[in-house]
């Protein structure tokens, strides 16, 4: 089991987490080659300096975690003075409700051109008579201005 050199700048190696399995070795004609590697996930060959051996059974392993990619934002919601996003994603019919802080931390540039598209404003709103703060939204006008 091998791991593979990630190509980055010169100062300092960087070797991939994911773990290979070697399926061939490749042995050259001329003495002063270098053995080649075949690994069972790639079409390519690596030479001995690209790779790094992994005694045993590695600590590290990577789990592949599965990307969940936005379709769309439905609409804006408030619940206990929390802005969050209705949010219909890619292969699911169901929406889920997401925060709003962590949809501008993850896909910024996605909530940013909804909000600007559909004029969508945050502010705090202080009653008056109990002085009480709440988080509202407001759909811009949908006049030219």
């Amino acid at each position: 089991m091998v791991r593979i050199h990630t190509p980055s700048d010169k100062t300092r190696q960087v070797w991939r987490n994911e773990v290979y399995e070697i399926e061939r070795l490749y042995k050259q004609t001329k003495s002063y080659s270098v053995y080649e590697y075949k690994l069972d996930a790639f079409k390519d060959r690596f030479k001995e300096e690209e790779l790094l051996k992994v005694v045993g059974n590695p600590q590290n392993k990577v789990i592949k975690v599965n990307k969940f990619v936005i379709s769309k934002l439905i609409k804006p919601v408030i619940q206990n003075d929390k802005a969050y996003y209705e949010v219909q994603w890619k292969g699911y019919r169901e929406t889920t409700l997401e925060s709003r802080d962590i949809l501008l931390k993850d896909v910024a540039k996605v909530v940013n051109q909804f909000e600007k598209k559909n004029k969508i404003k945050f502010y705090v709103n202080e009653n008056r008579r109990t002085k009480k703060r709440t988080l509202r939204f407001d759909y811009g006008n949908n006049e030219d201005d």
